[in-house]
C-alpha cells in the first residue's frame, strides 16, 4: 500500500495559518497583552467547551459531528482573514469572499473533509449539532474579554479604538450604565444563545431538551462571569503544584 499525504499536508498547513491569524476583536479594542488569541486558539476553545459540557447535554447529541462543524467553521478565515463590518467591509462582501474561500477548500480538499457541507450546516443551523456549535461560538464570544478584563482594565475611551466600535449604540448604552468591555461582550453575545419553539420542531427535540441545552451553555458562561466579578478567575493558578512548575517559563 502506497500512502500519499501530499494534499493532507497542504490542508494541515492551511489550518496552521489560523495559528498566525489573530482575532480582529481584541486587535480593534487594542487589548494590551503580550499574546492575543488567534483563530486556532478560538477553534480549540470551542472544542474544549463542548467536551467539558458533554456530560450535561442530551446523550443523543453527535459529538463527532459537532466537533467537525467547529473544526471547519472558521477555516475560510485562513484565506480571507478575520473580516469585520466595523472596518468598513459590507456583509455582502464578507459573504462573497468567504464563499470563494469555501469553494477553494471544497474543490481542493473536499475528498478529505466536506467543507461545503459542514460550513453551510454551521451557518444555517442545519441540525441540533450545528445549532449547538453556533451557540458555543457565541458563548466564547461572550466570554472572550472576561479573561482580558480580569488581567487588566480595558480603556474603552482609548482614542485608538475606532469610533464605529466605541459609538455602537449597545456599547454607548452599557458604558452609561458603568459596564466594562467584558460586561458588554457578555451581555451582547448571550442574547443569541437561545432555541426557539420553531427550532425545537425543526431539530425534532423536546422543549425540555431545548431549554436544558440553553441552560447548560448559559450557566457555563455565567460561572465564568461570576468568577470575573469575584476576582477568582485565576485562583486555580495558585493551587498548581510548585514542583511541577519548576521548568514553566510562564510562571512569572
Amino acid at each position: 500500500m502506497t500512502l500519499d499525504f501530499s494534499n493532507e499536508v497542504k490542508l494541515f498547513m492551511i489550518f496552521d495559518i489560523l495559528g498566525d491569524t489573530e482575532r480582529t476583536g481584541p486587535l480593534l479594542w487594542h487589548i494590551n497583552r503580550k499574546r492575543l488569541e488567534d483563530i486556532k486558539n478560538h477553534t480549540l476553545d470551542l472544542i474544549i467547551i463542548s467536551r467539558i459540557l458533554r456530560n450535561y447535554l442530551p446523550s443523543y447529541i453527535d459529538f463527532d459531528k459537532l466537533t467537525e462543524y467547529i473544526i471547519c467553521h472558521d477555516l475560510p478565515e485562513a484565506i480571507t482573514g478575520d473580516i469585520t463590518i466595523f472596518e468598513g467591509v459590507s456583509k455582502e462582501e464578507i459573504a462573497r469572499t468567504t464563499n470563494i474561500a469555501v469553494k477553494f477548500l471544497q474543490e481542493n480538499f473536499g475528498d478529505i473533509i466536506n467543507f461545503e457541507h459542514n460550513i453551510n450546516a454551521f451557518e444555517n443551523g442545519r441540525d441540533i449539532e450545528a445549532k449547538i456549535a453556533r451557540m458555543i461560538d457565541k458563548i466564547h464570544s461572550a466570554t472572550t474579554f472576561i479573561k482580558y478584563q480580569s488581567e487588566a482594565n480595558v480603556d474603552l475611551n482609548n482614542h485608538s479604538v475606532m469610533p464605529t466600535l466605541r459609538n455602537h449604540p449597545f456599547v454607548v448604552e452599557k458604558v452609561s450604565e458603568g459596564k466594562d468591555l467584558a460586561d458588554i461582550f457578555y451581555e451582547f453575545h448571550l442574547r443569541s444563545v437561545d432555541i426557539s419553539d420553531e427550532e425545537c420542531a425543526k431539530y425534532g427535540i423536546s422543549r425540555t431538551d431545548g431549554d436544558k441545552i440553553v441552560e447548560v451553555l448559559k450557566e457555563f458562561a455565567a460561572e465564568m462571569y461570576k468568577q470575573k466579578c469575584n476576582k477568582t478567575l485565576f485562583d486555580i493558578y495558585n493551587k498548581f503544584p510548585l514542583d511541577a512548575m519548576k521548568y514553566n517559563r510562564n510562571k512569572n
